[in-house]
């Protein structure tokens, strides 16, 4: 009998016979966005395409703009796919804005067995673009076409290079021209000056918390100093009002760079933290992550959802002083988060 790992390459392999050419894709996509028009905010357009279905979803250059793309029907974008080859929750697409206002999109794994697959055949984790990325996921081909104007009628090769930066900088530190000289001027300014037509930056994987030990909260005084250490993330769970049941872990400005998942997957928290979470919570509940010196909570299409201040949220700001919010409804998890 093969083994789990053989077939997993063996169902990607048939997966990928059946998909969409990139280039055919990036060709359906191209001209779908011409008979759409043009993009109401700054961001990317995805497109997705799979037996002879053809969807689209705005990702906006803003914190509650992302998608999350998989079989759960909570989903933004729903894969009718194999869950030997899709996961519930199996990416999340986020985009931002350089400071020239030009698009960039980031695509980050959660934590599936499978990952995800560039237009080079290259199988990753995380990455980050400037201008159009092919993708797939399964028999899916995802084509994301950024709203800064025109492209071009054949798939760009990428420049493709490896980084350690979060998605933002990662194709900040290489600003060319403006966004107007990069697509108005760009026929006639000198090639070394141009912006790429399709950038990809390879990010590492989010943190795997179940490789970090957690251990009970660390007190804090009221009078405590913050040292710029890193932060600490607390879950409680009030099954017994008599007796909380909490555990914490710390995490360092590197790791929420990276991103770090929260769930009941095993390989989103150790045995501590998993004690405290609820049959209810999702098994990739919520995503952390630190972008232009701030740190966010994302939920990844939980199916009972995150809420902080009695409202269900898709995304919260996170603050030094401290923040909590519920994963599931007031009887579910509360996820304390504080700077060290």
């Amino acid at each position: 009998m093969a083994s789990d790992p053989a077939m997993a390459r063996a169902w990607q392999d048939h997966a990928k016979r059946k998909a969409l050419a990139p280039r055919d894709a990036y060709a359906m996509a191209v001209e779908a966005d011409r008979l759409r028009g043009p993009q109401e905010e700054v961001g990317y357009r995805l497109y997705w395409m799979s037996d002879m279905v053809l969807g689209s979803q705005e990702i906006y250059a803003r914190p509650s703009g992302y998608v999350v793309v998989g079989r759960h029907g909570s989903c933004d974008v729903v894969l009718d796919q194999d869950e030997r080859v899709v996961s519930l929750r199996h990416v999340i697409v986020r985009a931002a804005a350089l400071d020239d206002g030009f698009p960039v999109i980031s695509v980050l794994d959660l934590q599936t067995s499978t990952g995800f697959e560039l237009s080079d055949g290259s199988r990753q984790r995380s990455v980050a673009a400037t201008g159009p990325m092919v993708f797939r996921i399964g028999t899916c081909s995802l084509v994301a076409l950024p709203s800064s104007g025109r492209f071009p009628s054949e798939l760009p090769v990428p420049v493709v290079e490896a980084g350690d930066l979060a998605p933002h900088r990662a194709a900040a530190v290489r600003m060319a021209p403006s966004n107007a000289a990069a697509v108005a001027g760009a026929q006639s300014a000198p090639r070394s000056e141009r912006r790429p037509a399709s950038r990809i930056t390879l990010l590492p994987h989010s943190v795997i918390l179940s490789e970090r030990p957690s251990a009970g909260p660390l007190l804090r005084p009221a009078d405590y100093v913050l040292t710029g250490e890193g932060y600490e993330v607390i879950l409680e769970s009030r099954t017994s009002p008599a007796v909380p049941l909490s555990a914490g872990v710390r995490l360092s400005m590197a790791d929420l760079e990276h991103g770090v998942l929260i769930g009941r997957a095993e390989k989103c928290v150790d045995e501590g933290l998993r004690s405290v979470l609820g049959t209810t919570i999702s098994r990739v509940h919520v995503l952390l992550i630190r972008e232009k010196g701030a740190c966010h909570l994302y939920d990844c299409a939980s199916l009972v959802g995150t809420y902080a201040r009695g409202q269900r949220v898709r995304c919260v700001a996170l603050d030094d002083a401290g923040t909590s919010v519920q994963l599931a409804s007031s009887a579910g998890v509360t996820l304390h988060w504080r700077a060290l």
